[in-house]
């Protein structure tokens, strides 16, 4: 019984499963970003007050 194809609900519930993964990496991509954004501004502005 290893060939059983999925359920209509089983197929659901891993393509929602894949979409929340596929949404968490992007969301902490983003906040990856956000913080190297906010570290450049503050190295930038920290060193253009020294001239």
């Amino acid at each position: 019984m290893a060939d059983e194809q999925p359920t209509e609900a089983e197929r659901v519930a891993e393509l929602q499963r894949q979409a929340a993964a596929d949404y968490a990496g992007r969301a902490a991509r983003e906040a990856e970003a956000r913080n190297a954004l906010a570290f450049a501004r503050t190295h930038g502005n920290a060193a253009g007050t020294g001239r």
